[in-house]
């Protein structure tokens, strides 16, 4: 679990953002370490200009299928802010209704076809989804954190989320697998 807290606290130093070691990491803390790595990594997205309305209203992190996710964002949404202190507001989303209203939208667990129809339902709006399967990327989402061998993984693929006009940061990048193919 140690490599587990190393990658979050290369993942925040990169962003120039303040540390606090742990000495162990639980099952519960896995969520935790992601929320602030997810939240971390926002930082680090431009979306196009227009999108989503205003730039100083909140940033809208909508959550399917992890409990143990909203409640982690929620948690550390209430400590930290986004880009350009944006608030962080967490939605909880059933089915797909709702999704493209998001900033992003975290897709838990690795069931295919509730990925494959998250994906489709935001597929053509600037919306960052972010899941934990060891598929997902390949499935055509943007950012897969997947823990193995006690550390959290990073795989983007830039090609998604450059053809909905997303930006993904350089910091962010250096610490991540690129995929550069379009998915699926």
């Amino acid at each position: 679990m140690k490599r587990l807290v190393s990658a979050l606290i290369l993942l925040m130093a990169v962003a120039g953002l303040p540390v606090a070691a742990r000495a162990s990491v639980d099952a519960a803390d896995e969520y935790e370490i992601k929320a602030a790595m997810y939240i971390n990594m926002l930082r680090l997205v431009e979306w196009p200009p227009g999108n989503h309305g205003d730039a100083t209203a909140p940033l809208v992190i909508g959550v399917s299928g992890s409990e143990d996710m909203a409640r982690a964002l929620e948690t550390v949404a209430k400590s930290r802010s986004a880009a350009a202190g944006r608030q962080i507001t967490v939605r909880r989303i059933s089915g797909t209704s709702g999704a493209e209203e998001c900033h992003s939208v975290f897709i838990g667990g690795a069931d295919r076809k509730k990925i494959e129809g998250m994906l489709a339902a935001t597929a053509k709006d600037s919306v960052l989804t972010v899941g934990e399967s060891d598929k997902f990327v390949s499935l055509g989402g943007m950012i897969a954190l997947q823990l193995t061998d006690e550390r959290i993984q990073i795989e983007v693929n830039l090609a998604v989320a450059r053809g909905v006009g997303l930006n993904i940061g350089s910091q962010l990048l250096r610490i991540a697998t690129v995929k550069t193919g379009a998915g699926k």
